[in-house]
């Protein structure tokens, strides 16, 4: 994808909600937030690097596409744009395929087989569950088929029909959502990382604790209490393991192997004091100051 072509992608992509927004927005995604999907289409957040896990999904999505083909004795075609929905403009759909006799096809690849279910089921992870609804919602049809490469070699198809009542609880989410990128209005903070990128300038002045504050603060002051007790429980335990361990490396229990106590590789480090004594000039030629970061502390 040339530079130019990329452009516009971004820009198509950035006008609307995707199948693999949905989840984040749902508040189901392990991977974004609503709050990060907000900053991605208003144009706020930096375009991240693609990961090995996306080059490869992406790198074996012709085979799985083929490997979906041989065994279903379909043929699918790949939409060579995204779709629109019909009457809500802002919901879109970029289709890994759609079938000859009318069904959505959506490509995965998966490290474990954590969330999917017996083949042949609907029982599919709920952030690609979200996926496939949002494109069955965008295109209007009435199943999906779901094929992925689990581990390498562990090739699965699943077939989910289209759930009416979910399309329009996830339909008014997504309005809503919608709304609130249009009038710059981000979405609730649903992790630390949000917190810290949208108040990232702080001011030197304090705010009253309203009740639910109170009982937070109360809430982690009674958590760090109990972490320490375990802290402190987890090492007086630990001390009789390796006491009875002492220069060996393993512990047994009924002839099975229970636990370690090996030496690390010595780790190696740069000395940055020593390197800015010896050669000041160059260390501050390559110094670089990073934004500050918050630091929370209870009182």
């Amino acid at each position: 994808m040339d530079e130019g072509t990329r452009a516009a992608w971004l820009r198509a992509r950035r006008s609307g909600i995707g199948g693999s927004d949905a989840a984040a927005v749902l508040g189901v995604s392990r991977y974004a937030t609503a709050y990060q999907v907000y900053l991605d289409k208003r144009g706020e957040l930096p375009e991240q690097p693609e990961s090995p896990a996306m080059f490869w999904g992406r790198a074996l999505e012709p085979a799985i596409r083929r490997c979906y083909a041989d065994a279903t004795g379909r043929t699918v075609r790949v939409p060579g744009r995204i779709v629109r929905h019909p009457h809500r403009p802002y919901l879109l759909a970029t289709l890994d395929g759609i079938t000859d006799d009318g069904r959505v096809l959506e490509i995965k690849t998966a490290r474990s087989a954590e969330g999917w279910g017996e083949p042949g089921s609907d029982e599919i992870p709920e952030a690609y569950l979200c996926q496939v609804q949002h494109y069955l919602m965008v295109t209007g049809l009435e199943t999906a088929d779901v094929a992925v490469l689990i581990g390498g070699q562990d090739f699965r198809l699943y077939e989910v029909g289209a759930d009416r009542e979910l399309q329009d609880l996830m339909a008014g989410q997504e309005a809503e959502f919608w709304g609130r990128v249009e009038r710059g209005e981000p979405p609730e903070a649903a992790s630390l990382a949000d917190l810290a990128h949208r108040f990232r300038h702080p001011v030197a002045a304090t705010v009253p604790a309203p009740p639910r504050a109170v009982a937070a603060v109360a809430g982690l002051k009674l958590l760090r209490d109990e972490m320490k007790r375990l802290e402190a429980e987890e090492e007086r335990l630990k001390i009789i393991v390796q006491s009875c361990m002492g220069e060996r490396e393993g512990l047994t229990i009924d002839g099975r192997l229970a636990a370690t106590w090996k030496a690390a590789k010595p780790a190696s480090r740069f000395d940055h004091d020593a390197f800015r004594t010896a050669h000041p000039e160059l260390y501050g030629r390559y110094l670089k100051s990073g934004e500050a970061v918050r630091r929370f502390l209870l009182k």
